[in-house]
């Protein structure tokens, strides 16, 4: 009867750290493809900084330009 009853306590907990490892296993796929899409994020955020800055240089080039040109 010992045995029996030691025998599924231990069935019960190989069935529990199963379904941890599962769940664990789940949650750390969500949080792999949650770390992909913020580094394509930052990707995407880091290329349209790049672009305005350079939209910026360039307004003020035009600017200079027109500046030198009016003070002529």
């Amino acid at each position: 009867m010992i045995m029996e009853e030691l025998l599924h306590h231990l069935e019960q907990r190989i069935k529990q750290l199963i379904d941890q490892h599962d769940r664990l296993k789940h949650n750390n796929q969500q949080l792999n493809q949650g770390k992909f899409m913020l580094a394509r994020e930052k990707e995407a955020l880091l290329a349209k900084q790049q672009k305005a800055a350079a939209q910026i240089e360039n307004l003020v080039s035009m600017l200079k330009t027109i500046e030198n040109q009016h003070d002529r």
